[in-house]
Order: structure tokens, then C-alpha cells, then sequence
């Protein structure tokens, strides 16, 4: 039985990852900033502010799975660089003087990679343009340099792209719905030539809960299909379950400049880690 730590665990994919994690015989502790979930029993709810609470100068935690992040609807805002990384590294190494041998996940951006097309993989030398990705890269580096000295478990989860209910309104999935709901004939898009790598929010949550349950150190690793799919087709096919006689308008939108034209992840090592082909 392990004592496990799970910040953002109210938001789209932490929500679903601790519903797994519940189900197991571990001690389940999460952190909320304004309202834990209703209902959510064997959870021990911790409230924090900027990841403090003098829980965690009490309890010993043997592994975090860090899936808290904010202003996610803004990549360019500067709380990415100047607030967030701080605040996460400070946890880490608060974490960290309680247990040495504490194992730490965190979440990154397949962003990272930067303007890069084709297939993308974890070995490769991160060029991100925007905030967000930059904040991120830089707390993966910081945490790397600390785990040089007090060698505990890393793992960064670099995310691709992914659909679900409830996500940022900025995203393409939440544009979709919110055109069903307003019952509009016409959703507008990109020419939606261009390839990304998508699973769902569930199927994310699902491969978090495993990796987290092997309690290892695996570096980078690529949360992914494994394949590319056009953006138009994926849009087809939630037009043909949601409202097939739904008009869509392709190239009325333009590609957001930070990303490439065309590219996916390479799951080879998820796959690896996790026994599955």
C-alpha cells in the first residue's frame, strides 16, 4: 500500500485518472483549489494554494502524478514562465526531503518538440516557441538537474493531442460541441489537411493510471496514438455521430503559427513500458 499525491485532480484528466487510482488498495490523497469532487469516496482531499498545505510537511507521499496546470486557455500568458514552474518545483522538492525515493510524474506538451514535422520522438532535442511549452521544457530540465543529486523517480508525460467533454473552450473539441449545443448549421474550421495525434481524454486517464501504477523512473515518454489523422476526417467522423446534416466550413480559420503542418508521436516506448503492441 503506497501513499500517492495527485495535484489537478479535479480537472478533465485528473478526474478521471483518480477514479481508477479509488479503486485500488493505495492511500489516494489529491489537492483542490476551490471544490473537491462530490462523491469521490477513499480519496483524501487536501486543499492548497500554490501547492501549499502543511499536509505535506506531515504525510510522506511515495509517488506524485503532478497533472495540475492553469490558464490553459491563454499558452502565451506569462504565468506559464514566471509563476508555474516555480511553484511546481518548489512541490517537488518539498516532496522530495520527506522521501528520497519518492517517484514523480509530470505532465508535458508534445509542444515541446516545437515547429517539427513527421513523426515525433522522445529522444529528440525540444524547440518549443510558445509559454507554455517553454515553462514546461523548464521544469523538466530543473526537476532533471535535481534528480541528478537526490536520484529519485522521474517520468514526464509528454501529452499529444486528446478530445473529451469538458475540455478548454479553445480547443478544437469544445468549439464542436458548443456549435451542437447552440444548435448552429455551420461549424466553422481549418482547411483540415493538416495530420495530429489524438486519443481520448479517457483513453489518456487510462494509460496515465497504468504507467503510475508501475511506481519506475522512464524518463520522457510519449502519450500518443502513434499515428497521425486529418483533421477533417476526425471532424467527419464527430459530425456523423453528433449531427450528420451539420454544414462544415473548411479553411474559414487559419492554423495557429506555433504548430507544423504535419506530425505525430511515436508510441513505441508507451507501448514497451505498458506490454502492448
Amino acid at each position: 500500500m503506497k501513499n500517492i499525491l495527485v495535484t489537478g485532480s479535479t480537472g478533465l484528466i485528473g478526474s478521471l485518472v483518480i477514479k481508477h487510482l479509488k479503486k485500488t488498495s493505495n492511500n489516494l490523497f489529491c489537492t483542490y483549489r476551490n471544490k473537491p469532487i462530490k462523491n469521490y469516496k477513499k480519496i483524501n482531499w487536501i486543499k492548497t494554494k500554490n501547492f501549499y498545505s502543511k499536509s505535506f510537511n506531515i504525510l510522506k507521499f511515495d509517488i506524485l502524478l503532478d497533472l495540475a496546470w492553469y490558464d490553459l486557455d491563454n499558452y502565451q500568458s506569462n504565468s506559464h514562465i514566471k509563476s508555474q514552474v516555480s511553484e511546481h518545483f518548489n512541490l517537488y522538492k518539498n516532496l522530495i526531503k520527506k522521501n528520497s525515493k519518492i517517484s514523480i510524474y509530470s505532465v508535458g506538451t508534445c509542444l515541446e518538440y516545437g515547429k517539427r514535422e513527421g513523426i515525433l520522438r522522445e529522444n529528440f532535442k525540444p524547440r518549443p516557441i510558445i509559454n507554455y511549452a517553454i515553462a514546461k521544457n523548464l521544469l523538466r530540465k530543473k526537476t532533471l538537474n535535481l534528480q541528478n543529486k537526490k536520484q529519485f523517480n522521474f517520468t514526464w508525460l509528454r501529452l499529444f493531442y486528446m478530445y473529451g467533454n469538458n475540455q478548454p473552450e479553445r480547443t478544437l473539441y469544445s468549439q464542436f460541441l458548443k456549435t451542437i449545443k447552440k444548435k448552429e448549421k455551420i461549424f466553422k474550421m481549418s482547411k483540415g489537411e493538416q495530420f495530429r495525434d489524438y486519443l481520448t481524454v479517457e483513453k489518456i486517464a487510462l494509460l496515465i493510471f497504468k504507467l503510475v501504477l508501475k511506481d519506475s523512473n522512464f524518463g520522457n515518454i510519449n502519450l500518443c496514438s502513434g499515428k497521425g489523422v486529418k483533421i477533417k476526417n476526425l471532424v467527419n467522423k464527430w459530425k456523423k455521430k453528433m449531427n450528420p446534416k451539420l454544414k462544415i466550413e473548411r479553411g474559414a480559420l487559419m492554423m495557429h503559427k506555433h504548430e507544423a503542418y504535419n506530425f505525430y508521436g511515436c508510441n513505441k516506448k508507451l507501448n514497451r513500458i505498458l506490454g502492448s503492441k
